[in-house]
């Protein structure tokens, strides 16, 4: 715990508190009191929850051996939990008195006080307070909280003089506030008594201010601390590697080298990949590479690249580079960095040096039917003008859903000018939600999932930011940014493989979808349809608020997926912005807007819509015997097929998979392309508007070479066999 010498500005806090203790009610006080007991609370949950994701990133910054540095390295990561402690209970309270201050005036106060003190009677004394006034007490209460929390858990550098001094005026003023108000309901009989306009508009803009402020402010803050804190390592420990990302060369320097040159010394390209930080280059076929440097310049944006760094990222390159294999190979081997041992996912020289027959035999076939349909397979590989029309229209009528969901109506009024700044008046108005809006919100934040698929492999568009943006489509379905690891990346890459696909582990405590999965007698239950139906409405409340927490708290997806981009702070925020907007507009604003039980029914009514319509479309597409077989069987088939096809990725990808109605237009639309799973799983940087003009080709191959190509005549099929399955490996006592 750090310690500091008294500040003159704590000694001022004393005495505002005193004055706090002299001017305010006892229950005002009370409130106050069990605010900051809150606070504290959730604090301390937080403090076990975030260090150890940042202890594990620690880990890999130092040597072992330099205990001093780790304790240096430690103390930061510290520090950096309990600014960001700070920054999200801010968020949390400051916002929580935006709603008292909103819900506090006239009839809306009204309504909500019924409903309140019929629910919590023994705080009945809040009804003698306005709006504002539980604003004030709940505003005044958090810069208490916060100032004692930055002495005694925050090194003085996170805690400026400035922003104390702001704070502690900040509180001054709020207070000066309440005591007015406290001596205004005292001597007036109207409990209807609205203090001056101007007050109130004040009041919001300083509020959303305090809302705002952090996640303004934050990467500027997190940069300026790191370098107060940055640790010196001694020049005998330092990694050769750069830290990353890392500006593109000057136009002074790429007249003495070569633009693409790779950072390292050309007396470090000779030695073995174990001299390295490996968490810091990109895994290709057994080599390492250090694409630091262009990481700004790559053509389908940085995050695509980011995405592979520390990892085996072979099938990344490969499938995103169907059509210009030759072109990056010769752009990554400027950036080679040795040669390595051969990673243990790879068992042939073939495969090491990245051929696969199949694959490459199977990219100029489809190359050559995308051309002679008018689809240049590098430039047009994103959506058509059509398919971009659609995005926009379901766009809209998800935004339609989630307004009847909630049914909130904005008007932005222009008001006052206040202390001779300009301002505006932000008022929201209430009404009752619709369960028919959040049954349509379901079906629509399913739909507009097809532009978050898109757009997580990088196909709804040739633009990296549009791509960037549109992955946020997701964001009724799952996380966005544990989607692009655990999907665009694991589930991708390694299709059905235990030990490395996170699809195989999403359902262990309810449902056993693979044989190595640990038998448990609730797995009996999934002899039952409806058992299993039950359990799918479940899947995106898993992904998107079960499944973030625990990679938060792990660092990691089951073990199995690191979160490699957990320090970047953009990523970091990204991350716990959709956990907490997910969880208050679907969960908790039902029951701002209409009564509990109706509340709790919208919010069933989505969670079970949405969940139906990914576990439907996702589940069934590789979850059935003759894609999950077993070493025998793998075994038999490699022995009696073309020599040639051992150890190739895209067999796998083809055999693990399956397509269903693959002429029809309407499960096209209804099941987001994923209808022709086996094409997108070949090419997924290929917009699935373009999967049906290459499927024949696909599948006329695959019958060529005896690779098993499944395809299902209707839905129903493929759902039938997914629940045989799950039937089959219900008891423990059969043979699987």
């Amino acid at each position: 715990m750090p310690s500091r010498t008294t500040h003159p500005i704590d000694l001022a806090y004393l005495a505002v508190g005193v004055a706090a203790a002299d001017l305010l009610r006892p229950e005002e006080l009370v409130f106050m009191t069990c605010v900051c007991i809150v606070n504290h609370g959730l604090s301390s949950l937080m403090r076990e929850v975030l260090p150890p994701v940042l202890q594990q990133n620690n880990d890999k910054i130092h040597n072992d051996d330099d205990v001093h540095n780790s304790k240096q390295s430690n103390a930061a990561a510290a520090q950096h939990v309990n600014i960001r402690i700070r920054e999200i209970l801010g968020g949390l309270f400051y916002s929580l008195s935006l709603a008292c201050l909103y819900f506090g005036k006239g009839d809306r106060r009204e309504e909500g006080e019924e409903r309140l003190f019929a629910a919590f009677p023994r705080i009945a004394f809040m009804a003698e307070q306005k709006g504002e006034s539980l604003a004030l007490l709940i505003s005044m209460a958090f810069l208490f909280f916060d100032h004692i929390y930055a002495i005694v858990f925050c090194e003085p550098p996170a805690r400026g003089s400035w922003a104390a001094t702001e704070d502690l005026t900040s509180l001054a003023v709020l207070l000066y506030a309440q005591s007015t108000l406290t001596n205004e309901s005292a001597t007036t009989a109207s409990t209807t008594l609205e203090p001056l306009s101007f007050f109130s508009t004040a009041l919001y803009m300083w509020l959303i201010y305090r809302v705002v402020r952090p996640f303004a402010t934050y990467p500027f803050l997190a940069k300026k601390q790191h370098k107060r804190q940055r640790i010196q390592v001694p020049l005998s420990k330092r990694v050769s590697v750069p830290s990353f990302p890392v500006k593109p060369h000057s136009k002074a320097s790429t007249n003495k080298q070569p633009q693409t040159k790779c950072l390292l010394s050309d007396k470090a390209m000779t030695r073995s990949p174990e001299s390295f930080d490996k968490t810091m280059l990109w895994e290709i076929n057994g080599t390492f590479y250090d694409l630091s440097t262009f990481v700004n310049q790559h053509p389908g944006g940085k995050e695509a690249l980011l995405l592979g760094l520390g990892r085996d990222c072979t099938a990344l390159f490969e499938s995103y580079h169907p059509f210009s294999k030759a072109k990056g190979r010769q752009v990554l081997e400027k950036f080679r960095v040795s040669n390595g041992a051969v990673s243990q996912s790879t068992e042939t020289k073939e495969a090491a040096s990245g051929k696969d027959y199949f694959y490459e035999l199977l990219c100029q076939r489809v190359a050559k039917v995308l051309q002679e349909n008018g689809v240049d397979p590098i430039r047009d590989r994103g959506a058509t003008y059509t398919r971009s029309t659609y995005y926009l229209i379901i766009a809209s009528a998800l935004l339609l859903s989630g307004y009847y969901h909630a049914k909130v109506k904005c008007d932005v009024l222009s008001s006052f000018v206040f202390a001779g700044f300009a301002g505006i008046s932000l008022t929201v108005q209430f009404r009752q939600g619709s369960i028919l809006g959040s049954f349509l919100l379901g079906i629509f934040g399913w739909l507009i999932g097809a532009l978050g698929h898109d757009a997580g492999h990088f196909s709804a568009s040739r633009s990296a930011w549009i791509n960037d943006i549109g992955v946020w489509g997701m964001t009724l379905l799952c996380n966005p940014i544990v989607w692009q690891h655990q999907h665009t990346y694991a589930h991708h890459s390694f299709t059905n493989d235990f030990d490395h696909d996170p699809d195989l582990h999403h359902f262990d405590n309810l449902i056993r979808v693979h044989r190595r999965v640990k038998h448990d007698p609730v797995f009996r239950n999934q002899t039952s349809t409806l058992f299993v139906i039950l359990a799918y409405t479940l899947v995106v409340f898993g992904t998107c608020f079960w499944i973030p927490i625990g990679m938060i708290r792990d660092g990691s997806l089951y073990g199995i997926v690191e979160w490699t981009d957990q320090k970047r702070q953009v990523r970091s925020a990204g991350m716990f912005l959709h956990l907490l907007g997910y969880f208050l507009f679907i969960m908790v604003l039902p029951f701002c807007t209409m009564a509990w039980y109706w509340a709790l029914a919208a919010v069933t009514v989505h969670l079970t819509t949405s969940g139906l319509c990914f576990a439907f479309f996702s589940q069934i597409n590789h979850i059935n015997e003759a894609s999950l077989v077993d070493e025998h069987t793998r075994a038999k088939r490699e022995a009696s097929r073309d020599p040639r096809l051992l150890n190739s990725w895209a067999v796998e990808q083809v055999e693990t998979s399956n397509d269903f109605c693959t002429e029809s237009f309407a499960w096209h639309i209804i099941s987001n392309g994923l209808n022709l799973q086996i094409e997108h799983h070949l090419f997924p940087g290929l917009n699935h508007c373009h999967l049906h003009l290459i499927a024949p080709v696909v599948q006329e191959t695959c019958r060529e070479f005896g690779v098993q190509y499944k395809v299902y005549e209707g839905w129903s099929d493929i759902f039938r066999a997914t629940l045989e399955w799950l039937d089959k490996l219900a008891d423990d006592t059969k043979d699987c």
